[in-house]
C-alpha cells in the first residue's frame, strides 16, 4: 500500500438552478468559453468550463423524479447555488481505497457512472464518496454545518468521541485514465481559448470549520503534503498535483455559517491581469477591490485572480 494516493485535482462542482442562465453568466458576464458537457444517468445536465485536464461543472437537475439526484434538489433549496463537492482524480481505486480503509477512513462502494455527451459518446468512470457524513452527496447540508472539528475530550470513564471528518473530495477513477479525459476534453470542445483572458488554475479552496483538524483528516487519509502557505495563518495548504488545495478557516477567526463546510473558490491566472479585469468591469461583474469575481456574480463561486 503507497503512503500517498497519487491524485491530481479534476473538476469543482456549482449547483445551479438554471444551467442556461449559469452558462450565459460564465460566458458573457465572465468572458469563459463554456461548452455542453452531457446528460448523466443518474438525471442531470451539466456544462463545462476546462482549465486543460481541469474543470468547473456546472450541474443542474434534468429528471426532478429521479431518487438519485433527491440531493442536489436538497442542497440548491437549502444551500442556493453554491458549490456541494469537488473531485480528484486517481489511476488506481482500488489502491486508494485500500489506503482509506488502512487508515479507517469511512467512504462509500465504488460506483460506475456514465454520462452521454452531446456527440452521442459516453464517457465513463468509476467514483468514491469519502466521508459520506461529510457530504451532501449523502447527508443533509444542515448536519453538515456541524462537521469537520476535532471531538471534545471525553467525560471520565466515557469512551472517546468519534470525530466528523470535514468535507472530502469524491475520487474518481476515469475509463482511459488521463488521455481518455483528455480525449473527452478535445472532443467537447474544452480547450477553446478564454475570452477574457483566463488561463490556468492556481488554487481550489475549501471552508472547514478548522484548518488544522481538516489537514490532518486529509493528510491521514490521502497522505498529501502540507506546502508552505502564505496564507498568514488563515489555512493550511496541500500539494495537489499542480494544484494548491487550500483548507481555509471562517472570516474573521468566526463558526462557520451554513450550508456549513463545502468548497468555495478557485485562483486562475490570466495571460494580462489588467486586460482580464477591464473585461470583468465593463460587464460588472469584477469585484470592488480588483481582485476577481465574487460568488455572487458567479453562481456561488468566488474566483480570485492573483
Amino acid at each position: 500500500m503507497s503512503d500517498v494516493i497519487a491524485a491530481r485535482f479534476d473538476h469543482i462542482v456549482i449547483a445551479v438552478k438554471d444551467l442556461k442562465k449559469a452558462i450565459t453568466t460564465y460566458r458573457d458576464g465572465l468572458g469563459f468559453s463554456v461548452v455542453a458537457a452531457g446528460e448523466d444517468s443518474v438525471g442531470t445536465t451539466a456544462a463545462s468550463v476546462h482549465f486543460g485536464i481541469y474543470s468547473v461543472e456546472l450541474v443542474a437537475v434534468r429528471d426532478q423524479a429521479s431518487p438519485s439526484i433527491r440531493w442536489l434538489k436538497e442542497w440548491l433549496d437549502i444551500a442556493k447555488e453554491n458549490p456541494p463537492s469537488f473531485a480528484v482524480a486517481v489511476d488506481d481505486l482500488e489502491g486508494a481505497v485500500a489506503r482509506l480503509d488502512a487508515q479507517g477512513i469511512p467512504h462509500a462502494e465504488i460506483t460506475e457512472c456514465e454520462r452521454l455527451l452531446p456527440d452521442g459518446s459516453i464517457v465513463r468512470w468509476r467514483e468514491v464518496i469519502v466521508a459520506p457524513e461529510s457530504t451532501p452527496r449523502t447527508q443533509s447540508p444542515a448536519v453538515i454545518a456541524a462537521s469537520g472539528r476535532a471531538p471534545s475530550l471525553p467525560a471520565r470513564g466515557q469512551p472517546a468521541a468519534r470525530p466528523t471528518l470535514p468535507p472530502m473530495p469524491i475520487l474518481v477513477e476515469y475509463e482511459g485514465g488521463d488521455d481518455g479525459r483528455r480525449d473527452v476534453v478535445e472532443r467537447l470542445g474544452g480547450n477553446a481559448v478564454h475570452v477574457a483572458g483566463w488561463r490556468d488554475l492556481q488554487s481550489v479552496s475549501v471552508l472547514v470549520a478548522d484548518p488544522e483538524f481538516a489537514a490532518q483528516c486529509y493528510q491521514t487519509a490521502f497522505g498529501w503534503p502540507r506546502i508552505n502557505d502564505g496564507l498568514a495563518g488563515r489555512g493550511v495548504v496541500l500539494g495537489l498535483g499542480a494544484i494548491r488545495l487550500e483548507l481555509i478557516a471562517p472570516p474573521s477567526g468566526g463558526r462557520v455559517l451554513p450550508p456549513g463546510p463545502h468548497p468555495t473558490a478557485i485562483a486562475l491566472r490570466a495571460s494580462d491581469r489588467n486586460a482580464t479585469l477591464e473585461y470583468l468591469r465593463e460587464r460588472g461583474t469584477a469585484d470592488g477591490a480588483g481582485r476577481g469575481v465574487t460568488p455572487a456574480k458567479a453562481h456561488g463561486l468566488r474566483i480570485a485572480l492573483p
